[in-house]
């Protein structure tokens, strides 16, 4: 879905800029993960000086843990454990490159994966409110959120599913697990939730810094 105000065109060069390759395979241990500690760079062909638009190129080398190059994924450039980075030189003066590692692609393939199959890991409350069959005043609170297209409901979700409340304005779909006894049309306000957090051991490793 395109978010609205961004063209087709636009919304997928969006995509693509941020797009990050995982490992190809599912990775066991955290020490197969790429260590910054192991991980280093040069730069390649080095000169002592510079002219202003020139640009500077460095090979960076990714390794695991127990030194050993990581090969994973197709962000790698060169497949084999190395990077190049270029960088264009904009100003007269002296210059120094540095490599900072946030997150390696073993724990990108994790967010990636917890954020396209935990829609509710962020969560809100819809609150329903009518009258039993009794005649008394009833409230409900249940857990709703954004309907994402290709997202993978949870089990818990699924089991409860669903009213859905779709904004006209900007296209998106509110999503509210059903209440006990009150319809869908009884839904009232809304409210701030909380957060779940699914991730296994092995992905708290693979997220400390």
């Amino acid at each position: 879905m395109v978010p609205p105000g961004l063209g087709v065109e636009e919304w997928e060069q969006m995509l693509k800029a941020i797009n990050w390759g995982g490992p190809e395979r599912q990775v066991t241990s955290a020490s197969r993960s790429t260590s910054p500690g192991h991980s280093t760079f040069t730069i390649q062909d080095l000169k002592q000086s510079y002219s202003v638009g020139e640009e500077l190129h460095a090979t960076i080398f990714a390794k695991d843990f127990s030194g050993q190059p990581n090969v994973f994924g197709e962000v790698l450039d060169h497949q084999n454990g190395t990077y190049s980075a270029r960088f264009i030189l904009p100003w007269v003066g002296q210059a120094s490159v540095a490599v900072r590692m946030i997150h390696s692609s073993e724990a990108v393939q994790a967010l990636k994966q917890h954020r396209s199959t935990d829609s509710d890991r962020i969560y809100f409350y819809g609150f329903f409110v009518g009258k039993n069959s009794s005649g008394a005043r009833v409230q409900e609170a249940v857990v709703c959120n954004i309907k994402w297209a290709g997202v993978v409901l949870s089990p818990t979700a699924q089991k409860n599913c669903c009213c859905e409340y779709q904004d006209a304005r900007t296209g998106l779909t509110w999503q509210c697990h059903h209440p006990k006894t009150l319809p869908c049309d009884a839904l009232m306000y809304h409210s701030a939730g909380g957060s779940i957090n699914r991730m296994t051991p092995l992905e708290k490793v693979l997220m400390d810094r």
